[in-house]
């Protein structure tokens, strides 16, 4: 998974748990102040790795078990 596919799949998460309120564009972009991982831009890619292994070890749950 590349690093901006990441990132962006992070801000995406990010701009859901928000209730979709906030801009997604600015969500994915780190337009934000970080809170926990330094940046905004660290912050939404590690939420995108975390997710991305969440799916892949759902889908490997459900279809090769």
């Amino acid at each position: 998974m590349s690093t901006a596919l990441a990132a962006w799949l992070g801000g995406f998460i990010r701009w859901l748990f928000k209730g979709c309120k906030t801009s997604l564009k600015d969500e994915t972009e780190g337009n934000f102040d970080s809170t926990w991982g330094g940046s905004y831009e660290i912050e939404n890619y590690i939420i995108g790795i975390t997710t991305a292994i969440i799916i892949i070890a759902i889908i490997i749950l459900l279809f090769f078990t």
